[in-house]
């Protein structure tokens, strides 16, 4: 599926959540940083709930950019060409439009993300982490390791799990 994005955008592409809202953020997966049940597996028959334990979380940072110049696509549109590419179909000229809606120009994908309407992402060629403008981090630590490597002023956030079963 990257390789069919590749072939579609003309670059191998870095992902990037679009938007400021709660949703924006859990596109990240930032908040994986404290999601202690990860899933379940059955056994016996049974349903059992499978959990991180002490020194098993990951320690995942959050780098925010004001502009990046890149493609962006319908989140939710996204998953269609991931199945079709899994399943080994073709993803259709009508599926491009729904995922890349070549109409838009770039404010109002912009809008769409910050009313709410629609999951943006953008994939752009590049991964410029020295052009953050924000960083979160899970812990002290990592903030200070980032302190020494550099970045602006990084932030301990902590932010609420969303929830799936």
């Amino acid at each position: 599926m990257y390789e069919w994005l590749e072939h579609e955008i003309g670059f191998y592409p870095f992902f990037f959540s679009v938007g400021t809202d709660e949703s924006a953020l859990h596109m990240t997966g930032y908040d994986d940083n404290w999601r202690v049940r990860t899933g379940c597996s059955f056994v016996r028959g049974k349903r059992r709930n499978l959990y991180r334990h002490k020194g098993q979380f990951p320690n995942l940072a959050l780098f925010s950019f004001e502009k990046i110049e890149g493609t962006f696509m319908d989140f939710q549109s996204w998953h269609i060409a991931l199945n079709a590419v899994m399943n080994q179909n073709t993803v259709t000229a009508a599926e491009r439009k729904m995922i890349f809606k070549p109409s838009w120009d770039r404010a109002r994908w912009i809008r769409a993300a910050r009313n709410g309407t629609h999951s943006v992402q953008l994939v752009a060629p590049v991964l410029p982490l020295e052009q953050a403008t924000r960083v979160y981090v899970r812990n002290k630590g990592t903030r200070m390791r980032l302190c020494q490597m550099g970045f602006p002023d990084p932030e301990v956030k902590r932010v609420p799990v969303l929830r799936y079963y």
